[in-house]
C-alpha cells in the first residue's frame, strides 16, 4: 500500500517543495493514519502541506460586507507560497429560500471563477458551506435572510446536490468540506445523521472525490470524540480547528467580551493547551485510520505582534511534527497575514508560517 501511495503522489504531481516537505511528512504514518482510506486520499492528505483560508470574503452575507473582496491579486499572491487554499462560502445566503435551495447563478459563477483560478495554479482547493447560521440555531447577522425552519436541513442537502453536479468534472484536487464547524442544533447524532445524507447526495455524482468533515462542537476535540463517519467511504479526510488558548487568540474580538485584550503567548501552560488538541487529533487519526487536517488556527489582530508570531510558529511546528497539514485563518482580514492596503505580507506572520 505504501508503494501505491508514493506512486499516486507522483501521478498527481503533488510532491512538495523541499522547504515544505521536510516538516510536513515527518510525523505522518500512512500505515496507521490511512488504513481506512484509499491510497489517493492518503497521498492527497500528505501533499496538502501548508495552506491558507480566504476568509471573510465569500462567506460574508454579501461579498464585501466584511471589508474585503476576493481579488485576482490575492489569488496570485497566495498561490506563490501555499499548496492548499480553503474557500469559505456562505452558499445559504445565495440560494432560494425554498426547499430546493436553487443557487444564484451569478454568485455561483463568481465562485466557479475563484475555484478554477486556484486549480489552474496547481493548488489543492477546498470549498465548504460556511456560516449557514440558521442550521446551527445561531442568530442571523446583518444582510442574512431567514427561511422557513421546516426547510433548513433540506436546503443544505440540496445545496450540496447542486454543487456536486456543478463541480463533478473538476480536478480531483478540488475537495468538498460538507459543513464548517457543526455546532448548536447541528451536533452529536443530528450531525452524524446529516453527514450520512450529505455523503450519499454527493456520491451520486462524485463517487471518488475527497470529502472533508469535522465533528460537532465547532470541530473541536469534543466533536472528534463523537464523530461517526459514514461507512464505507474510503475517500474522506477529517478536519479539526484549534484556537487554543481562546483567551489569547480571540482577545479583543467585539462579540467575545469574555476575552479582553492584553494576553501574551506562549507560556508552557499555553503550549500544553495547544499540543493537547493536536495530540488528540493525531491519536484519533491513528485509532480510526483517517488522515486529519487542521482547517483553522490563527490569532486576532488585537494581540501583540510578537506573541502572534510566537503562537503561529508554535502551532505550525507542532502540527507539522505530527504530519498534520494545515490552512491558516486567514489571508487578509482581522486574523490575516497579508495587508491588502500595502499589498505586502505582514512579515512576522509570514515568516512564522513559511520560514
Amino acid at each position: 500500500m505504501i508503494k501505491r501511495i508514493l506512486s499516486v503522489l507522483l501521478a498527481l504531481g503533488a510532491s512538495l517543495s523541499a522547504s515544505v516537505s521536510i516538516g510536513q511528512v515527518v510525523g505522518f504514518d500512512p500505515v496507521t493514519q490511512c488504513k481506512s482510506v484509499t491510497p489517493e486520499a492518503c497521498a492527497a492528505a500528505q501533499a496538502m502541506g501548508r495552506g491558507i483560508n480566504m476568509g471573510n470574503m465569500l462567506e460574508a452575507p454579501r461579498e464585501g460586507d466584511w471589508g474585503i473582496k476576493l481579488e485576482p491579486r490575492f489569488i496570485d499572491t497566495a498561490a506563490t507560497v501555499f499548496k492548499t487554499v480553503r474557500i469559505p462560502v456562505r452558499w445559504s445566503n445565495h440560494a432560494a429560500a425554498a426547499s430546493n435551495a436553487k443557487l444564484d447563478e451569478v454568485f455561483a459563477q463568481r465562485v466557479d471563477g475563484v475555484i478554477d483560478a486556484f486549480l489552474a495554479k496547481g493548488m489543492y482547493v477546498i470549498i465548504d458551506v460556511h456560516h449557514y447560521d440558521q442550521i446551527y440555531g445561531d442568530a442571523l447577522v446583518a444582510n442574512e435572510f431567514a427561511v422557513d425552519p421546516a426547510v433548513v436541513n433540506t436546503r443544505l442537502i440540496m445545496i450540496w446536490k447542486q454543487l456536486a453536479e456543478r463541480y463533478k468534472d473538476r480536478s480531483p484536487k478540488l475537495m468538498f468540506e460538507l459543513l464548517n464547524e457543526p455546532h448548536g442544533r447541528m451536533t452529536g447524532d443530528v450531525w452524524n445523521q446529516m453527514l450520512v445524507q450529505l455523503r450519499w447526495t454527493v456520491r451520486q455524482t462524485n463517487p471518488t472525490r475527497i470529502l472533508i468533515a469535522g465533528g460537532g462542537y465547532w470541530s473541536s476535540q469534543k466533536g472528534l470524540a463523537g464523530l461517526k463517519l459514514p461507512t464505507p467511504d474510503r475517500n474522506m479526510i477529517v478536519t479539526f480547528h484549534n484556537y487554543d488558548p481562546m483567551n489569547f487568540t480571540h482577545q479583543g474580538v467585539s462579540y467575545m467580551p469574555q476575552y479582553p485584550a492584553g494576553v501574551t503567548c506562549c507560556t508552557d501552560a499555553q503550549k500544553l493547551e495547544i499540543t493537547a488538541m493536536l495530540d488528540t487529533a493525531k491519536a484519533w487519526s491513528v485509532a480510526r485510520g483517517y488522515p486529519v487536517y487542521l482547517g483553522e488556527f490563527g490569532s486576532f489582530k488585537t494581540a501583540d505582534m510578537a506573541s502572534r508570531e510566537a503562537y503561529t510558529r508554535f502551532v505550525r511546528d507542532e502540527a507539522e511534527k505530527r504530519g498534520i497539514p494545515w490552512t491558516y485563518w486567514e489571508f487578509g482580514s482581522s486574523f490575516g497575514m497579508f495587508n491588502p492596503t500595502t499589498n505586502q505580507w505582514i512579515e512576522p506572520l509570514r515568516r512564522a508560517l513559511l520560514d
